[in-house]
């Protein structure tokens, strides 16, 4: 069975706040991105994909980050006339997260914003769940997390005027999942990640906080749809106290925040987007 994942849309009349370059209303203004570079990995798909025109719209300047290069070139296309630029990468190698970041600086000369996106699952009674599996969900989820979070981290030290690193978990990696133990136990793990380099970190103003998002409707989803059927979906609902599921563009809000100035003062945070599912 397929849900709506509501996908079908034109990102640009939906999203873009046409400025003409000329001056933001104050308000507005605090979230402008203008002047900086921001890194999306997982930039492809999903929440990755929502987040990185999100920034560019907001006037980032957007390196695109996936392992598949014909998505990454095709949403490059899309947003023509916006900044961005991609390199694929599979940023659970080192080897790979070093080349994506000195492609980033050689291409736009800084990165001020990383976003810690890219992500996997694999649904399974723990007996059952292969090794080699939940090896490979550590290795995209939490290992990702602390390479990127490393090289990007070392960058913004030698430049010296901060930055904000942006670490995409799940509700997950605080409540626990039946079946996802692997994807929970890495999940959890970005927190404490998150934690420890926000108070290593924050006299060196480098900002670390974690958008921990509920269940939105993401190929992810649907890949879980199409193993559990609709038992997945009550099951899920059940969950979550407003009744719906997340729209994608939703979590872009948040990420703007968290990559502008107006953020500031935010470090160490974990930021539930989970339609009240946390406060149960």
């Amino acid at each position: 069975m397929k849900y709506d994942l509501g996908v079908a849309r034109d990102i640009h009349k939906k999203m873009t706040v046409e400025t003409g370059r000329k001056l933001l209303p104050p308000a507005l203004a605090l979230f402008s991105l203008e002047g900086k570079t921001a890194v999306v990995t997982g930039a492809s798909s999903g929440l990755g994909r929502e987040m990185a025109i999100g920034l560019a719209m907001a006037g980032a300047e957007v390196m695109l980050v996936a392992r598949r290069e014909e998505p990454l070139r095709a949403m490059a296309e899309e947003l023509n006339g916006y900044p961005v630029a991609w390199v694929s990468a599979d940023v659970s190698r080192a080897e790979d997260v070093k080349r994506m970041v000195d492609a980033a600086i050689e291409r736009f000369g800084k990165i001020d914003v990383l976003v810690n996106n890219a992500g996997t699952t694999y649904r399974s009674p723990i007996v059952d769940c292969p090794d080699e599996e939940y090896d490979r969900i550590i290795a995209v989820n939490q290992r990702s997390c602390w390479l990127c979070q490393k090289y990007v981290g070392e960058k913004m030290l030698e430049r010296g005027k901060g930055g904000s690193i942006i670490n995409i978990g799940s509700g997950a990696g605080h409540d626990g999942k039946k079946n996802s133990v692997p994807y929970c136990a890495s999940k959890g793990a970005m927190v404490m990640l998150t934690r420890g380099a926000a108070i290593e970190w924050a006299d060196q103003g480098i900002r670390v906080n974690i958008i921990m998002p509920g269940t939105f409707k993401t190929p992810l989803f649907q890949a879980c749809i199409d193993k559990d059927g609709q038992d997945y979906i009550d099951k899920q609902l059940r969950r979550l106290p407003v009744g719906r599921f997340g729209e994608p563009q939703e979590i872009v809000g948040a990420c703007i925040y968290l990559a502008s100035d107006n953020s500031a003062f935010m470090t160490g945070n974990v930021m539930y987007l989970d339609g009240g599912g946390n406060a149960q």
